[in-house]
């Protein structure tokens, strides 16, 4: 939820309307709904916010190193609990 209020502040304060409307609404409809915790699958569908994220790893360096550096290690444990069927519950 902090990752999306980030974004649509971003997309406002850029005067990015359509975007920061599109990221706001989600953000409205997931926040006051009982299903709180599919903010992160939703969060999927939040485009602005990868192109943003690509947009800042062509320009800086260092952004694709933290993001690698944050993905590659979340990555491998979401990838071995899946396969071994930990995921389940």
């Amino acid at each position: 939820m902090l990752v999306g209020l980030v974004v649509t502040g971003l997309l406002v304060a850029r005067r990015r309307w359509p975007e920061a409307a599109y990221v706001g609404l989600s953000l409205c409809a997931l926040g006051t709904s009982y299903w709180y915790l599919s903010i992160p699958r939703a969060s999927l569908l939040w485009w602005p916010l990868w192109v943003g994220l690509a947009a800042a790893s062509l320009r800086m360096p260092r952004v694709r190193t933290g993001y690698l550096c944050l993905v590659v290690p979340l990555s491998t444990i979401f990838a071995v609990s899946f396969l071994s069927g930990r995921w389940a519950g």
